[in-house]
């Protein structure tokens, strides 16, 4: 029998199948070539362009303080590297070996590889919890690195790709109180992604509560701890920059990027070969994308048969932990509250909780708790009650399933990383690069198309050469930046202009209320228009 409460380490042979497992699942998604890491033609695309130029501005400039903040990207109040995206933890760790770096190079091919790593072994911690039968801990484990939500982030989410800081810490709460480790889990988080943090230090507060209840920390001495954890966050957090700017850290979008109820049973975005997706409440609810996958759900089906037949009650000291996963399961539903695609109701928010909720607007990524502490207690009774062999084979059968419901997506999947790595900039011509030598700013002038369809080029001739530009899409920005760009133009019309920067138009409506003087040196470049940079003589 696998039954007992085993509370053991994992494995060394089910520790080496985690690690072989999940490698190959992330080099079948994203192939070696990632890994590269002066291959950087595969990060030039939506989102990922905004993360890896945040790190391609970031490394070229001077330290500034806060230590995270980028003064070239954005123009004219710069932005940060937390702002970008761009992983401070690694960002700040390579920054200061920048001139041993080839001149273009990207960490998130290999983060991404250890984040696989990761969520298998602290899924193979959890599981290790309930059997030490090494090849049981490792069929487990592997329902955490295929997991659907992890996967799906890798579309362009880099950072938070980084799962395996809530399994740490789901694990780390499962057991006895730690302050180092719940220290140093909470500096990671905030040295990676705010949502993480928020996850983390809930789970954090539910492991605090549980161990006051239980006696065996005094209460006043864990609140200090807490407020110590809460200091070093903020203080994280500024260094990495996220305060940098005077826009709103709020965002549009909550209650549009939320969770829907069926999110466990919905293969959103034609993740299963053998369920069709349900319609939804909003297009952004992929954000609370919390699909199990078929192998899982039958799982869970002989797990609810497993549990009636022969109970495995919880122990009462993980009862704060299954609240905290519910209060943020009810958080990724958002206030606005949908059942497939029927809004059952919106709840009413006076407008300064409305303002703190949309900080995190995608709220739907707050099911991941849920989504991680379901996979494991769907573990919990076929580990505890089934014998071994039959375990193992129930275990086989769900993953093979699994991986049958998963490999169409997987496919596709791959397809699109590889589609990725054909970029190549539209600024063909070689005067970019001659433009770019003899200037310090390169600016767009408007009217122009939104920045976020058009900005990536520009941005990375100007990271190439280490220009400032307005040239930026950010995850929060301040109106001060459209504001500048019109201020330019006007100054343009005016006839002031800067002899070190290279001025970019779209069309020629700003071109033609230029003076005659400036007009006649615009020159047609790659189906733009621009103003070149002075040279040394003219200026």
């Amino acid at each position: 029998m696998t039954g007992g409460r085993y509370h053991g380490s994992p494995r060394l042979l089910a520790t080496f199948l985690v690690i072989l497992c999940a490698s190959a699942v992330f080099i079948r998604l994203f192939g070696l070539a990632t890994l590269l890491p002066w291959n950087t033609a595969w990060m030039i695309f939506g989102d990922p362009g905004q993360h890896y130029l945040g790190w391609a501005f970031y490394r070229g400039e001077d330290w500034h303080w806060p230590p995270g903040r980028i003064e070239t990207m954005g123009l004219p109040l710069g932005t940060s590297i937390g702002l970008t995206d761009a992983i401070p933890l690694l960002a700040l760790l390579f920054k200061p070996l920048n001139a041993w770096l080839p001149g273009n190079f990207q960490y998130f091919g290999l983060w991404m590889l250890v984040c696989y790593v990761l969520n298998g072994y602290f899924g193979l911690r959890l599981v290790a919890r309930l059997t030490d039968h090494g090849l049981l801990q490792a069929l487990g484990a592997a329902f955490f690195v295929l997991s659907p939500p992890l996967m799906l982030r890798g579309y362009g989410h880099e950072a938070l790709m980084a799962h395996w800081l809530l399994l740490a810490a789901i694990e780390t709460c499962l057991g006895d109180w730690r302050w180092r480790r719940w220290l140093l889990l909470n500096a990671l988080a905030a040295l990676i992604h705010p949502y993480l943090l928020v996850m983390v230090f809930g789970i954090l507060v539910a492991h605090a509560t549980a161990v006051i209840r239980a006696n065996e920390e005094q209460p006043f001495k864990m609140l200090g701890q807490i407020i110590g954890f809460i200091a070093v966050d903020l203080s994280l957090l500024w260094f990495a920059g996220y305060f940098v700017g005077s826009g709103s850290l709020a965002a549009e979008g909550y209650g549009f990027f939320s969770m829907n109820i069926l999110a466990f049973f919905d293969p959103l975005l034609r993740w299963s070969r053998f369920l069709k997706p349900m319609p939804v409440g909003t297009e952004g609810q992929y954000e609370g994308f919390l699909y199990l996958g078929a192998g899982a759900i039958l799982l869970m089906a002989l797990a609810i048969g497993v549990q009636l037949l022969q109970p495995v009650q919880p122990p009462r000291r993980h009862i704060p932990l299954i609240v905290v996963s519910i209060v943020f399961w009810l958080l990724a539903l958002s206030n606005v509250v949908t059942l497939g695609s029927i809004e059952l109701f919106v709840i009413p928010l006076p407008d300064q909780l409305l303002e703190l909720l949309s900080i995190f607007r995608a709220s739907g990524r707050f099911g991941w708790i849920a989504f991680y502490l379901l996979n494991f207690a769907i573990l919990v009774p076929i580990l505890y009650r089934l014998p071994t062999r039959r375990a193992v084979l129930v275990l086989l059968g769900a993953l093979a399933l699994q991986l049958a419901d998963f490999w169409p997506k997987y496919n596709e999947f791959r397809q699109f990383i590889r589609s990725r790595h054909q970029w190549t900039t539209p600024l063909a011509s070689t005067d970019w690069v001659e433009y770019a030598k003899q200037a310090k700013r390169l600016l767009l002038i408007p009217p122009h198309p939104p920045l976020e369809g058009v900005y990536l080029p520009f941005a990375h001739l100007a990271a190439s050469h280490g220009l400032a530009t307005n040239a930026a899409h950010l995850s929060r920005s301040a109106p001060t930046a459209s504001a500048f760009s019109l201020g330019i133009a006007d100054e343009l019309v005016s006839g002031k202009r800067d002899p070190r920067t290279i001025y970019v138009f779209h069309g020629l409506d700003t071109v033609r209320q230029l003076p005659l003087s400036l007009q006649a040196e615009i020159q047609p470049l790659d189906g733009l228009f621009i103003l070149p940079p002075m040279n040394e003589k003219e200026s």
